[in-house]
């Protein structure tokens, strides 16, 4: 017979692992959706900043994670440029230099006005870096 304690511990286990895996699920559902949000134009940073800073979560890390990663071109596996910019691979130079500008302006913590889009912004500084690289602009 197993001993209650370590019954209710591997029950406890199993509790967190269950949440674990559906935090991060909401939590990449609602990026996902932010995302989404962001490139049709109609994005809510403050609903955003709102929701990571409920849980806890520091934006600044992601920010300078994002600004490293950016300048030595070692992006997470998955981390697709193109749907960041909300583009086709076959987008022309000038359509992604535009979108590019577009989005730098968006998030722009002058025209923003809004605390914490650093991320944001990181996220297309280092979408356009690693296109610069794969298209060999200087």
């Amino acid at each position: 017979m197993e001993n209650p304690a370590l019954r209710m511990y591997r029950q406890m286990v199993q509790d967190l692992e269950k949440l674990s895996g559906k935090w991060m699920t909401d939590f990449q559902d609602e990026m996902s959706k932010w995302t989404q949000d962001l490139l049709k134009d109609a994005f809510d940073p403050a609903k955003m900043l709102r929701f990571i800073r409920g849980m806890g979560i520091d934006m600044s890390q992601f920010g300078q994670m994002f600004g490293r990663m950016a300048q030595t071109g070692t992006m997470p596996q998955g981390f697709d440029p193109y749907v960041i910019l909300h583009l086709d691979k076959s987008a022309s130079d000038e359509e992604i230099k535009k979108r590019y500008r577009q989005l730098v302006h968006k998030l722009h913590p002058d025209t923003a006005g809004i605390e914490g889009t650093s991320f944001l912004l990181q996220m297309v500084l280092a979408a356009y870096e690693l296109i610069k690289r794969e298209r060999k602009w200087k």
